[in-house]
């Protein structure tokens, strides 16, 4: 059994539901006790609310629209303009100058790794050892290479 919605049920409390909408609701009250006893917790609320009266005769609330209305949106007593605070010309300029040189500086950078692959290193010291210098290499790092190779040796035939 598929129970009725709030917003059904206060609408139907507040007779705004069509007929025959109307009649499924009233038929489904009539079979389904916890639908019942939800319908007349909103009953209860809507008289309720309905009894509600909000005193406004201290705050004449049309008068004041009407009034703001005629002086054209500004505060009576107000004769000045309002100020619009913006920042100056200089810091805006140089706002912008450094996000450029910003901009710039980071794509230099990235542009040569993306180019040479790696980053830019110290220069090689004088006084490297002379395997390295040897193999070709800089940098004892660049030696895993060649312990890690997958080659087999003695023609695959390892002991």
């Amino acid at each position: 059994m598929k129970h009725v919605n709030d917003i059904e049920l206060m609408e139907y409390v507040a007779g705004n539901l069509t007929e025959s909408r109307n009649g499924e609701i009233r038929a489904h009250l009539a079979a389904c006790e916890e639908c019942s006893a939800r319908r007349r917790e909103a009953a209860e609320m809507w008289n309720t609310l309905g009894q509600w009266n909000v005193d406004t005769t201290e705050h004449d609330v049309a008068a004041g629209i009407t009034a703001l209305a005629q002086s054209g949106g500004r505060k009576q007593g107000r004769g000045e303009k309002t100020r619009v605070l913006r920042p100056g010309f200089l810091p805006v300029v140089l706002r912008v100058a450094a996000s450029i040189i910003i901009a710039v500086s980071v794509g230099h950078r990235l542009g040569k790794y993306s180019v040479t692959g790696k980053m830019e290193t110290a220069a090689v010291s004088q006084n490297r050892p002379e395997y390295l210098a040897a193999l070709g290499l800089e940098w004892s790092s660049e030696l895993a290479w060649l312990i890690l190779e997958d080659e087999p040796s003695n023609g695959g035939t390892e002991r």
